[in-house]
């Protein structure tokens, strides 16, 4: 009897071996490729970083507002993936690699959040530099004291704000602004009449205190000239929608500029909207007259906005 010997074939161990690292790599890139449900978002619908930026446009404007409300409560505004290139990556804050569906509001040493990220990013968009979310200060405007890090000043540059008025508001203004850091963030808006209003920076944002920023904003409040009515309802209700800390108001309205009850419920309404209430400091320049005197309609404008209202004889002011 003759017995036949099978030889087993077996692939040689190193074949084995890249087959099985390179089945595991497709499984983990096929992983990474697929985005969650929650990070998808509609069809069509476009991701940004921030909130959507909104130009002023007059009658119209507040409708689109309405809207888009929820979208603008975000930690840095007006920022969009189309802004960010020529952007040098050693300036960004070490970011812990997370795996899907971990929890990215988990703490790891040396890791920085996805808040601090953000405005890092706008930082870096807005040639600010990295941004601190901390370091609250108690800032001053003609002796009213806000604390906070978000800043906005609402000025009122009617034709009866020429003169002295005009320059002692402007002033102060950039006094004001010199006084703030790095890492505090601010935006101005000058107004008239009905829709006569202007912003410093457009698109719902706030921009960090950096030196070069605070001479662009004086420049931009050394240009502010004298002149137009005054309407304060859609100015109010523009800084409002930046979410700042708190709001410095400046105005020389007289009785019949008042704001109406209707909207002054609109404006606390709105101010309260997101449950971080907006202080809103009132400084109203007069004549000191006997005719003259504060403002019921801006003192109550104060107090519901956890606010002061402070009255400046302009025949004080130099």
């Amino acid at each position: 009897m003759s017995t036949t010997r099978t030889k087993n074939r077996k692939l040689p161990a190193w074949i084995g071996s890249i087959l099985f690292h390179a089945v595991l790599l497709l499984l983990v890139l096929l992983w990474f490729s697929f985005p969650s449900n929650s990070d998808r978002g509609a069809p069509g619908e476009r991701i940004a970083v921030g909130s959507i930026a909104l130009q002023p446009s007059g009658g119209g404007q507040q409708a689109a507002e309405e809207a888009t409300d929820d979208k603008q409560q975000t930690a840095t505004e007006g920022i969009e993936l189309e802004q960010f290139t020529d952007i040098n990556l050693s300036e960004l804050p070490i970011i812990s690699a997370l795996s899907p569906g971990q929890n990215q509001n988990v703490s790891q040493p040396g890791a920085a959040s996805a808040t601090d990220f953000t405005g890092a990013l706008q930082g870096i968009v807005s040639g600010t530099g990295i941004g601190n979310q901390t370091g609250e200060a108690n800032v001053l405007f003609f002796g009213q004291g806000g604390k906070g890090t978000k800043f906005m000043y609402v000025l009122d540059r009617s034709a009866s704000m020429e003169g002295t008025p005009i320059r002692a508001a402007k002033a102060e203004l950039i006094r004001s602004l010199n006084s703030l850091e790095e890492h505090h963030q601010f935006n101005i808006i000058h107004y008239g009449g009905q829709n006569d209003w202007r912003l410093w920076q457009t698109g719902r944002r706030l921009l960090f205190a950096t030196e070069q920023n605070k001479q662009n904003a004086t420049r931009f409040v050394e240009s502010i000239i004298a002149d137009g009515g005054t309407r304060h309802y859609e100015p109010l209700m523009e800084a409002i929608a930046h979410r700042p800390d708190v709001i410095f108001f400046l105005t020389d309205g007289e009785s019949f500029d008042d704001l109406t009850p209707v909207q002054l419920r609109e404006i606390e309404q709105r101010n309260s909207r997101f449950g971080r209430a907006v202080q809103i400091n009132v400084v109203q320049f007069g004549s000191g007259g006997l005719t003259d005197s504060p403002s019921r309609s801006l003192q109550q404008l104060a107090v519901e906005n956890h606010g002061e209202h402070q009255y400046v004889n302009v025949l004080t002011l130099r």
